[in-house]
């Protein structure tokens, strides 16, 4: 596994939890929802006509998810050498325009609308390069 910072791992789980509130919060919120066919009305979210009932899971996935991915970027960068902010956001910015490519294509075969790849492709290409550039650039060794 290699040197962990567990410092670099928790400030890149904040910064990853920070850029999804920030892209599925104040920028991309109404798109998002309408790209999967949900309609927000305060409080509530509709889905296909029926209340999706309030569900804390998903954000418990979602911190454990952030947790892998930062001690995966962290093994990666023990692996390649990419002990530098720039090479770990490089490093970042291949894992995320792959994952960018995954979205486009599972969601040409779902027919679902391109603007849902857009958002949520960017959003893990962004996510992937700063987690690489905080793990990357703050090293122990």
């Amino acid at each position: 596994m290699g040197k962990i910072n567990w410092l670099a791992i928790i400030a890149a789980v904040v910064a990853g939890s920070l850029i999804g509130f920030l892209w599925y919060g104040a920028l991309f919120m109404d798109k998002w929802a309408l790209a999967n066919n949900l309609v927000v009305e305060g409080e509530k979210v509709i889905k296909n006509g029926v209340e999706v009932p309030a569900n804390n899971l998903s954000m418990l996935w979602n911190s454990l998810s952030m947790v892998v991915y930062a001690i995966f970027m962290n093994w990666l960068i023990n692996k390649t050498g990419d002990k530098t902010w720039q090479k770990g956001a490089t490093l970042g910015a291949i894992i995320g325009a792959v994952n960018w490519i995954g979205h486009y294509v599972n969601n040409s075969f779902a027919h679902i609308d391109g603007s849902l790849a857009l958002i949520d492709g960017s959003y893990s290409f962004v996510l992937w390069t700063v987690m690489g550039a905080i793990i990357g650039g703050w090293r122990k060794d």
